[in-house]
């Protein structure tokens, strides 16, 4: 037999960068289950926790696990129109200086949201940057993930930059519903603020703002709507009145359709459309960790082909590979195939025998730390032969 004991097993150096399992355990929580895993087996080990987040839910928490600094709370408009605050973290990095990142689910987030889907608004996204700008904050990152919305952004471009006016030259509250009555847009007086700030919106994914893959046909069911055709057409149109009031044009964008648009308004008021997963890995010096590491073990609640489209696993499995680093996944279901399996150095699922869901979510905790250990036991035996 394998001797497993710390003496045989020259100390490695693990870094543990999984993304969150939804329902159940944040990215945080992840990293410790593994990290508890990993050191029954391997107890000399030096492990390093990288939370990860791909720019939905979870990714301001993810930028503060990396680099620290301090939260504060925004009092905003939720998408119901009713009174609300944000977490809001506020840190610093070598690359970037001071900025603040907020995830748009905090302010407009589906679970949240009771109004009619199109009644929900995202003002309170525009409230937020105007109020972080009056404490000085000119750098911000958005997470887009997550959100209830469909307006292309208009609310948070009402609240910035646009007034949109209906045929009598009333200025309207736009919401999905109210768009279609709009027939200009043009840019408010008070608008020289936001041209302070620079803008990054963190996306998960790759969509343009309008088509067959864009935010209502992809996204819009989701979130409440039935005539995705009609949908579509709205934010289409209500796209092409803002780029002719600021002359410029971002619906065609990557990333244009996240979150229902706003990456759309963010896009058009000058932001930086750029992958979340590879703006924490950045900020977070990640390729400075891997070169310090032996082994990385990462993963999510399901990895399947959207894993290998931005997702942050995939993209720490990218940067791993650079740096000819082995990288595990470990998530909660696998079905990708060949794809994942030539991406990673094996994938694991952390059931132990046949779980329904609501099992698989209730028991997550224990089963990714016996996952861990068990893999931790297969690295050791490898290592020590």
């Amino acid at each position: 037999m394998t001797d497993l004991s710390p003496a045989a097993v020259p100390p490695v150096r693990i870094l543990v960068a999984p993304d969150s399992f939804k329902g159940s355990l944040d990215a945080a929580q992840v990293a410790e289950r593994m990290a508890a895993g990993l050191l029954r087996a391997l107890p000399q080990a030096r492990i390093h926790r990288l939370p990860m987040a791909d720019g939905g839910e979870g990714t301001a928490a993810a930028v503060f696990a990396a680099l620290g600094g301090e939260w504060h709370r925004l009092p905003v408009t939720d998408a119901n129109g009713d009174a609300s605050e944000a977490p809001c973290a506020v840190c610093r990095s070598p690359a970037i200086g001071p900025f603040a990142v907020l995830d748009a689910a905090s302010v407009v987030g589906l679970p949240q949201a009771r109004a009619a889907p199109g009644a929900r608004t995202t003002r309170g996204l525009g409230e937020a940057l105007r109020r972080l700008h009056a404490q000085g904050l000119r750098t911000v990152a958005l997470g887009l993930g997550g959100s209830s919305t469909n307006d292309a952004g208009a609310g948070l471009l009402a609240e910035t930059a646009l007034d949109f006016l209906d045929a009598d030259g009333a200025v309207l509250s736009p919401t999905f519903d109210s768009l279609p009555r709009a027939v200009r847009a043009q840019p408010r007086a008070d608008a020289a603020w936001i041209g302070d700030m620079r803008l990054i919106a963190l996306t998960d994914v790759d969509s343009p703002l309008t088509g067959p893959r864009g935010a209502s046909r992809v996204f819009g069911g989701q979130k409440g709507h039935t005539d995705l055709d009609r949908a579509d057409a709205v934010l289409g149109a209500a796209a092409g009145l803002c780029e002719a009031a600021l002359g410029r044009r971002t619906q065609h964008l990557p990333g244009a359709g996240a979150a229902g648009g706003l990456g759309f308004a963010l896009g058009l008021l000058g932001a930086e459309l750029v992958s979340g997963a590879e703006f924490l890995g950045q900020v977070a010096e990640l390729d400075r960790r891997l070169r310090a590491c032996d082994w990385v073990l990462t993963g999510e609640g399901r990895s399947d082909a959207q894993t290998l489209m931005g997702k942050g696993p995939g993209y720490i499995a990218g940067r791993a590979r650079a740096h000819g680093v082995p990288v595990t996944l470990l998530s909660g279901a696998v079905q990708g195939g060949d794809a994942l399996d030539a991406l990673f150095d094996g994938c694991f699922s952390i059931a132990d025998g046949p779980l329904s869901l609501d099992e698989a979510i209730g028991r997550a905790g224990p089963l990714l730390e016996q996952a861990s250990y068990r893999l931790a036991r297969l690295y050791a035996s490898l290592r020590a032969g």
